[in-house]
């Protein structure tokens, strides 16, 4: 399958829009990271492995559920 998208200029950034069907087959959505990955002369998009996501969530919660005894910590 081929799809062709143009570049388009968006502040001083420059985006392309990813058609449904693609980001159907990766099961991606708005607020997903994507990562690109450079293969020869190609470029692979891939959805971030929830393996990523996962460590960052359970470091935020700990963070949070912990913050009050790592502050007491310091304070010593």
């Amino acid at each position: 399958m081929i799809i062709r998208r143009k570049l388009r200029k968006t502040g001083n950034s420059t985006v392309v829009s990813i058609p449904k069907d693609i980001l159907e087959k990766l099961n991606a959505e708005e607020g997903d990271n994507l990562e690109f990955v450079i293969e020869d002369e190609a470029v692979v998009i891939r959805k971030e492995e929830d393996s990523q996501k996962d460590i960052l969530t359970l470091s935020n919660e700990m963070f949070e559920k912990y913050d009050k005894t790592m502050r007491d910590l310091v304070e010593r």
